[in-house]
């Protein structure tokens, strides 16, 4: 039976350490749900930085998909109640929304979205979304592009103000980014963002918080398909 979401991740093989985590988490809630799920192993953008990949890869899944939605969970993203489907997100989503993203956690940017969890209506609209942020990030937002947060600086600067209107906010309560004060401001109902982290904090919050609901067995089986697949796309559901 055709999806109605297809979930992607962007797990290339230096992030594993703490990718594992992520991928466990995603591939569990898929497998639940009843969505299809891959993983891109490879970068798709070799002249620039390997964020990029992301909306490339977005970009083909919009192309080739069957789905009414494209789904984007960041590597470093741990899904904390798997009973909440993604319909909740879109059910109540007027046609002229395409694209939704949490709002940022920042104080300063909590009108600007979160490229860490991205649902992309797969409409011509939609493919116009991501074509125009591509487009911008090689054109006239290339001075940004390598900037951190890369993704984030040219949808916010050149893709927002055009598709205001097409986009639509995720409450943070549902999706939290990670800061040193994030027990004060909570991990998120659906998914906590473990970015702003070294490798090592970042991994030992992922393992912990995946381990509350998943067993060891779940991450055995995810290295053991990351190191089998070094590169293409890993289509697993």
């Amino acid at each position: 039976m055709k999806s109605k979401f297809d979930l992607y991740q962007l797990i290339t093989s230096n992030i594993d350490d703490y990718a594992q985590y992520g991928m466990a988490s995603v591939y569990e809630y898929a497998q639940k749900h009843g969505y299809s799920y891959s993983v891109q192993r490879s970068q798709l953008v070799q002249d620039m930085h390997v964020n990029w990949t992301k909306i490339e890869m977005i970009r083909q899944a919009l192309l080739s998909s069957a789905s009414e939605w494209v789904v984007l969970f960041d590597a470093d993203l741990i899904l904390m109640n798997s009973e909440i489907s993604l319909d909740f997100f879109i059910e109540k989503v007027p046609s002229n929304i395409h694209i939704l993203m949490p709002g940022d956690t920042h104080f300063f940017k909590w009108r600007k979205p979160n490229a860490g969890f991205i649902i992309v209506r797969r409409s011509e609209e939609g493919i116009k979304i991501v074509n125009d942020w591509i487009n911008a990030s090689r054109g006239k937002g290339s001075e940004l592009a390598d900037k951190h947060p890369r993704n984030q600086r040219i949808y916010w600067k050149y893709v927002m103000p055009k598709f205001y209107n097409n986009q639509q906010l995720i409450s943070r309560k549902y999706c939290a980014k990670y800061h040193w004060f994030y027990r004060f401001i909570g991990h998120g109902i659906f998914a906590f963002h473990i970015t702003q982290s070294n490798i090592k904090i970042r991994s030992e919050i992922m393992k912990k918080l995946l381990l509350q609901n998943t067993k060891e067995e779940s991450i055995e089986w995810v290295i053991a398909h990351l190191k089998s697949h070094g590169s293409g796309l890993l289509k697993l559901l």
